[in-house]
Parts: C-alpha cells; structure tokens; sequence
C-alpha cells in the first residue's frame, strides 16, 4: 500500500486529498493541518480547464456550487487596456473558422476599420463572446458555435469553502491530523521519512506532498529548492476586499474583469454573495496608502481591506526525492490570467497520472518528466501573462511607460524562446511568416487583438491584396456572414435567461 502524506489545509491541500482519494482508493492518506493556519479567501477564478479536475473526481455542478457561493464564468474581460473605456474580451473555448479563417480579420478590419476595430476579433472567432457581452448563460445549442457547457464554463467561487466542502463530502478516507509541524527526519538515501510535530508525534509516508503555500515547509526548507523568482512580471502587492451587490442581476456577471489602473490593474470576481474586488499594483511605482486610496475611490468603498505582498517565481524542482510541491509551495504567478488555481488542479492531474500509469510504481523517469512538465507549464504561462504588460500601447503614467519601454527579453533570450515557444514568440513579434501561421494560436491572439498588435501589418494587407490572396468578393461574403450570424444570435439570446436567472433556475433554487 502506497502511504501519502499531504502537509497543508486550504484549497490545494483538499484538493489534492480529494483526487487521490478518489483515484486510489486502496491508498493510505493523511492530511495534515496546522490548527492555527487561517487561509487568506479572496474569491478565485478559474480558467475551463478546471473542470478536467472535476471530472476527475466525479463532481457535478449541482453538488458543490451551492455551499461556494460558485457562479459561472466565461470570458475575462480586459477593461483600459489599450485606451481608457476599450473593453475585449478573452472568451473560452475553440476557436472558430466558420466565417473565414485565421486571416481573415485582418483582412476585414484593415478594409471596414469603422466595423471590424480591435475589440471585434474576439466576435468573429468565438461566438461565445456574445454570451459575455450579453451577460447569458444557456446550455449547450445550436446557435452558440463551438459552445459546450460542460467544458467551455469556467468558475468563480470561494476557494476556502471549496477547499471544506472537498473535506467535508469527498475525503471520508483521508486521516485528517490537525497538528503544528516543527522538524523532518530524514533516511540515509536523505529522502523525508517522517514528519514531527510540536508534540512529538512522528507521521511515515512513501510520499509528501507539500501543500503548505508560500512558506514551502518541505519543498523549499527541508529539500532546499530555492526560490526561482521571475523578475519581468511588474506587480508585487495586492490590497483586495468583497464588497455586497447594489444590482445583484445586473452586476453579477459571467466575466472576470479586469481593469487597468494607474499602477496596475483591478479584478472583479463576482460570487454569489458578494463581489471579490482586489488591485494589483507594482510597489516601485505606488506605494501601499496610495493603492489603497485609489482601489477605496474606484470601488467607492469604506470597509475593511487587506494587504498582500507576493513574488513570482517557482522553486527550482517541483518534485525532489519523495517530496512534491502542489499550489502556492511550488510556485505563483499573479492572477491576470486566473493562474492561482490552474496551477494547483494541472499539477495534481499530472500527479494522479503518474501514480497512475503504473500503480504508485515511481522511477527517475517519471519525477524528472513531472519536473520538466510542470515547469515548462509556468514559464509559458509567465511568458503570457507578461505579454499584456509588455504590449500593451498605454504610456500615460510612469508605470505603463516603463513597461511599454522595454522588453522582458534580451535578444539571445528571444532566440531561445522563438525556437523553444513559437506559439508566443514567432506569431508575434516581427518575426511571423503568416502564409505559415498555424491555425491553432492559442489565447495569445485575443489579447493581442485586443491590444491593438497584428502580425498582419496594413502594408501587408495591400500588398496580399494586390496579390489577389484575397479579394473584395470573397470579404464580402464574409463580412455579410458574420454580420447575418451576428443579428441572429443576439436576437435569440433576447430570450435566454441571464447569468443570475440561470443560477436561480439551475443552482441557488
């Protein structure tokens, strides 16, 4: 019997508890938790690849959103990103070519620039940007292309109660020990053999799973991976509250946005019960009273509030020996693009995996493959999120001219990352063949778009053009498709209910 020890509460302990529980039954787990430990609940928001995690467990909507003031969420919302009052959207799911295909826009913006401008590529390609703009949510249909529920529907909801309800109705296996950790033992091959609390209580495990967030107990204390900080991502604090409804129907929305300030940006994470609000900003260019001031004056609130200081960075393996870091004790990006969670739920699928593939039987092979696998994941994630910053035209305080004035790579970096990520390096920056542009481009392109950066320059469109690549004949016809599409679909979603009259009917009944 394969025995794990899972040192954390919280949400990533709990849902590591959970999966492991319910994919390896004949396991032993505990779960350890420091009765003194309050988890920091701001409201997280996840991306649609969080409900592979639910698959994995079993868990259908009606069971647990409820008691996590959960509600849908579909797209983020990008808000002053470009100039003041531009709002695009980052919808989920497929892309798709039914109107043209991946050039297409480019065309019609550069030919109609008063009816395609940069916030429509996201309408063109991906019909679910009409449920964001419209603030609907429906079931799977024919009238939202490429559109499944089930995949396509992201989340907001109270990480904490989550992480409880997890314990609570999932992990009825798992031995729950509340003590305070204070020393680790180790065996002669220098792997952990036991954990030791503060009253001499010695826990065994084949395997421990560090949960611990920030402090990174066991990964970065006792097996010495330190810190890898990533220092081209501009935020480092956070001050964030919840603030109640004035509107709860009309407010309670199936985006996440967020808003770009002075010195960072602002989420709007809208739960059942409240509205998670939190500003971003980067403490070389604002201070802490600052922040607060300007996050107080744009949320017109008086209330209590709370103060984070992060770092980027990920410890330099993720699995050392018999121990593995799952969540904040292995690594953090800030939550532009709702990276908390996403990390935390794709590193325990690829943990379940590979006890799975040959029933708890672990070789050198399949630690250094979770540790190349995991750490690929959050640099191009970095890569990403850095991209909104490093594009991004807005140069109207110091803190967007700073970061519209360099790059966060040197050039030998940029060769590196062209041959290595070609998704974010080679489509985007000067350097794209576009006749051999792959169709897949990922989210990349929406912020891209969005931000007023197209690989196709209007030189390029005129000189396609004149080509014949492309001719007004077959623009029109696209340009009357998306438009007739268009008409329809926001027609019929008149009738459909809104995001909180689908919670009412479907959820909160």
């Amino acid at each position: 019997m394969v025995n794990i020890c899972i040192l954390g509460g919280g949400s990533s302990g709990w849902m590591t508890a959970a999966a492991f529980a319910k994919r390896f039954p004949h396991y032993k787990i505990r779960l350890i938790e420091n009765p003194s430990q309050k988890p920091l609940s701001v409201g997280e928001s996840t991306l649609g690849h969080f409900n592979r995690y639910l698959e994995c467990i079993d868990l259908k909507d009606e069971q647990w959103m409820k008691e996590c003031n959960a509600t849908y969420k579909l797209s983020i919302q990008f808000t002053n990103w470009q100039n003041k009052g531009d709002v695009f959207q980052y919808p989920f799911g497929d892309i798709d070519y039914t109107n043209g295909d991946f050039l297409t826009w480019y065309y019609l913006h550069y030919t109609w620039p008063e009816l395609f401008p940069d916030t429509t590529y996201c309408d063109f390609y991906n019909p679910i940007s009409y449920l964001a703009h419209t603030n609907k949510m429906v079931d799977d249909n024919v009238h939202i292309r490429n559109y499944q529920k089930r995949w396509n529907a992201a989340y907001h909801f109270d990480a904490t109660k989550f992480g409880g309800w997890l314990r609570d109705n999932l992990c009825q296996t798992v031995e729950h020990t509340k003590a305070r950790i204070i020393t680790t033992l180790y065996d002669d091959a220098c792997k952990v053999k036991a954990l030791v609390d503060d009253e001499g209580n010695h826990y065994e495990a084949d395997y421990f799973i560090d949960c611990s967030g920030f402090g990174s107990v066991l990964l970065e204390k006792s097996m010495g991976q330190d810190f890898i900080e990533f220092p081209n991502l501009p935020n480092d604090s956070a001050v964030v509250t919840h603030v109640p409804y004035t509107d709860k129907e009309k407010e309670l929305s199936n985006t996440t946005d967020g808003y770009a300030m002075d010195n960072g940006w602002l989420w709007t994470i809208p739960l059942w019960n409240s509205i998670g609000k939190g500003y971003v900003y980067s403490s070389k260019f604002c201070g802490k009273d600052q922040a607060e001031q300007e996050f107080r004056k744009h949320v017109d609130w008086g209330g209590d509030v709370e103060h984070i200081k992060f770092k980027h960075g990920k410890r330099r393996l993720g699995w050392c020996q018999n121990v593995i870091g799952i969540g904040l004790s292995y690594g953090f990006l800030e939550p532009l693009e709702s990276t908390g969670l996403f990390t935390t739920h794709e590193n325990i699928l690829r943990l379940v995996d590979t006890f799975e593939r040959r029933d708890g039987h672990i070789t050198q092979i399949d630690i250094d493959g979770y540790n190349h696998a995991v750490s690929y994941e959050l640099e191009a994630m970095k890569e990403f999120v850095e991209m909104h910053y490093y594009i991004s035209p807005r140069n109207d305080t110091e803190y967007w001219r700073h970061y519209s004035n360099k790059s966060p790579l040197t050039y030998d970096e940029m060769f590196d990352k062209v041959v290595r990520s070609p998704r974010l390096y080679q489509e985007f920056i000067h350097c794209w063949n576009i006749a051999n542009a792959p169709r897949d481009l990922g989210g990349l392109v929406y912020i891209a778009a969005g931000l007023g950066y197209h690989p196709l320059t209007k030189t390029d469109y005129k000189h396609k053009m004149a080509r014949g690549e492309f001719n007004m004949a077959y623009l029109e016809e696209a340009k009357d498709k998306h438009f007739h599409y268009r008409k329809s679909v926001l027609r019929w979603l008149k009738k459909q209910p809104s995001h909180y009259e689908y919670l009412k009917q479907r959820i909160y009944v």
